[in-house]
């Protein structure tokens, strides 16, 4: 089968969440298909890993957003987006030359199915509205942007992110059932979309874990009283929570353990952390590196902090995986399997969050238990093995629906 994929930047390397999924998803369907890629960028930071695709794909084409070459570019397309229908993210990644290269392959090749990966990208519908098509939700994107509206502090952001909410959360409304498939990664998701677009064709394929790479290694040694985040910064939902972690929950935990020693490990930290980091020699900043499993391994507890976004969240999904006890919210743990306080810890208040991490750090044991039972959890809904026979059975029931049409 012929698939074009439509994704929004290079998931390769595989270096965050989203990148994870699309990377995982990309490469199970390069194995039984032909893959045409087409990616729109927010910038060129990537492109330099092009070659990662192309060993995959048929072809592969990336595209950046005109606003991505100048900050007051961006600032004015921001601008000019309130007097505009779409939500900004749709707009912003709806690029003439891309609609081109649609056109351009689909007349080269016979094109059975449409892989669109993310909803933003979901507006190129009408290019190719006549063949089957598939919408990835990662999140719910208009419940993540409510999320972070609700935490922002500056109340003009505040504004403008209610505004594009009531954006967003139309267009999803709208542009969902024009897809025969939607995918969304949890039940929580499904059941709120299903009531927002009024649709049936969603279709739940969580997020995965690798089982083989994410296995918890023998005879670590576990640092005392140590704490590990793992994620990239840049945007608002992971910055978020590391600096209400800084500002509300590490001050609680030193109280009663003084010497508590925190690893951030992922690009882009926020300016708070790196002030807290030169102020206390306890808060290690590593910036991005390529293999975080050792990390995760030497610390006592794993930390997800999550007050905003949607969908599950990887990071939580890889800690589990390798055998360690996590404490989040129940953000943070939204759509995954698991039961609180036995496969994982949930906390939604910093004394909450505070009093649980503190707990896990003062009964090691205890919280090998729950890493052993987390990874269980892991290995029986979230290996990509599994996942993938799920995805290529809706992929081979979507693609009947051109024979159909033709009959």
């Amino acid at each position: 089968m012929n698939i074009l994929f439509l994704s929004q930047e290079n998931p390769y390397p595989p270096d965050g969440g989203h990148y994870i999924r699309t990377y995982n998803i990309l490469k199970m369907l390069s194995e039984k298909h032909n893959i045409f890629f087409i990616a729109i960028a927010n910038d060129d930071k990537r492109m330099k890993h092009k070659q990662g695709l192309e060993d995959l794909c048929e072809s592969v084409d990336i595209f950046v957003i005109p606003q991505g070459k100048s900050k007051w570019r961006y600032i004015f397309s921001l601008i000019l987006n309130l007097f505009s229908p779409l939500p900004f993210t749709a707009q912003k990644n709806y690029i003439h030359d891309v609609k081109v290269k649609i056109k351009q392959l689909l007349k080269d090749n016979k094109i059975d199915l449409v892989h669109v990966d993310i909803l933003p990208l979901a507006f190129y519908h009408k290019n190719f509205d006549r063949l089957p098509k598939i919408l990835v939700n990662h999140n719910v994107e208009s419940l993540r942007l409510y999320r972070w509206m609700k935490v922002e502090k500056n109340t003009f952001i505040k504004l403008f992110l209610y505004y594009q909410f009531l954006k967003l959360r139309h267009f999803e409304k709208h542009i969902c059932p024009k897809f025969e498939r939607c995918i969304v990664v949890s039940e929580p998701d499904q059941k709120i979309l299903e009531k927002l677009c009024k649709t049936t064709n969603f279709v739940i394929l969580p997020n995965g874990v690798d089982i083989k790479y994410f296995s918890p290694l023998n005879n670590t040694k576990i640092n005392k009283n140590s704490l590990i985040w793992t994620g990239g910064m840049r945007y608002a939902y992971s910055a978020d929570a590391v600096d209400y972690f800084l500002d509300e929950v590490l001050p609680l935990i030193r109280l009663e353990i003084s010497d508590i020693k925190v690893s951030f490990v992922g690009s882009s930290p926020t300016s708070k952390l790196i002030k807290n980091a030169k102020d206390n020699p306890n808060i290690k900043v590593h910036g991005y590196v390529d293999d975080i499993r050792m990390y995760i391994q030497q610390a006592a507890v794993f930390i997800a902090p999550i007050r905003s976004g949607s969908g599950t969240k990887i990071k939580v999904l890889n800690a589990m995986a390798l055998e360690k006890a996590v404490v989040t919210t129940s953000i943070g743990a939204e759509g995954i399997k698991v039961k609180p306080d036995e496969d994982i810890m949930i906390a939604d208040t910093p004394q909450e969050f505070a009093e649980k991490t503190i707990y896990l750090l003062r009964h090691p044991e205890e919280a090998k238990i729950m890493g052993s039972k987390g990874r269980a959890v892991i290995e029986k809904h979230y290996s990509w093995e599994s996942i993938g026979m799920k995805m290529y059975k809706v992929y081979e029931e979507v693609s009947q629906v051109n024979l159909v049409r033709h009959c």
